[in-house]
């Protein structure tokens, strides 16, 4: 098995992270269940199931009523989601005491906390694991201590952190240590270059439908509007208003896109 890449933060200075896997950040960002502010030294991150799958815990986490959020998601196939920044201070609210030493990590289970992690949630959490270890300085072991460092789990804190078995009875806690086995292959990995860009900027000519934009880079419409609305912190003014000339009925959804709008797509590998 080929050894996954390093994933990195951007150059932007946003806190958000890119690299090889299939990576998307919250909308808002960040989340609104978290605070900015300062948060203390990083011992080490704590895994967590969802009790349900990603878009469901996306859903949750951005409802203020909820008051609950982690610093990542991740699916069953692997796609890895970003709630909040890293290296701003935003604290996640996933583990009550832990909150300003501890990062989380969900992991879309389906309802059912039995269930193994996937080999993609496996490479996946070990890539953002190794990710967090060089970035916060805590070293690639496990550990079940609220005093250590390394990977630990939501219960070992008990009802100071909640109260929680996350994650759960079933073997998800003893894949930790593949996960470090796999994190430290990362780390030994080559040292990666400047980070591919996932997505590109286009303008539109006034001639395509947006389905056949999607279709060219092997995506759908409604992913295209959300990288746009991601990249650019919003709609571009000319995305806005013909967006919003759709909605209203005063423009055919079936119609060609006006020419001079900027769009964000999938860089196709």
């Amino acid at each position: 098995m080929t050894t996954p890449g390093r994933l990195q933060l951007a150059p932007t200075g946003t806190g958000r992270i890119v690299g090889p896997a299939v990576i998307t950040h919250n909308n808002p960002w960040p989340c609104p269940n978290g605070k900015l502010g300062v948060t203390g030294a990083m011992q080490g991150v704590l895994m967590h199931t969802m009790v349900c799958d990603l878009p469901k815990c996306i859903e949750l986490f951005n409802d203020p009523a909820v008051e609950a959020s982690a610093h990542f998601g991740i699916a069953q196939d692997g796609r890895i989601h970003q709630f909040g920044p890293l290296g701003k201070g935003w604290e996640a609210w996933h583990a009550k005491a832990a909150n300003g030493t501890w990062y989380g990590i969900e992991h879309a289970d389906g309802g059912d906390q039995h269930r193994p992690l996937t080999d993609e949630q496996i490479t996946a959490s070990a890539q953002v694991v190794e990710l967090l270890s060089r970035f916060a300085g805590f070293p690639l072991q496990v550990t079940d201590s609220i005093h250590g460092s390394g990977y630990g789990t939501h219960v070992m804190g008990g009802a100071a952190w909640g109260g929680h078995t996350c994650p759960g009875p079933g073997p998800r806690a003893d894949q930790r240590q593949k996960i470090i086995w796999l994190a430290r292959e990362i780390r030994q990995g080559t040292p990666p270059g400047p980070p591919r860009p996932q997505s590109e900027t286009i303008i539109t000519g006034g001639r395509a439908l947006l389905g056949a934009v999607a279709a060219q880079h092997k995506t759908t419409p409604m992913h295209i509007l959300h990288l746009t609305c991601d990249h650019f912190g919003g709609f571009p003014p000319e995305v806005a208003a013909w967006g919003n000339a759709v909605l209203s009925g005063d423009l055919d959804p079936s119609a060609p896109m006006p020419a001079g709008m900027h769009l964000r797509v999938p860089v196709i590998p």
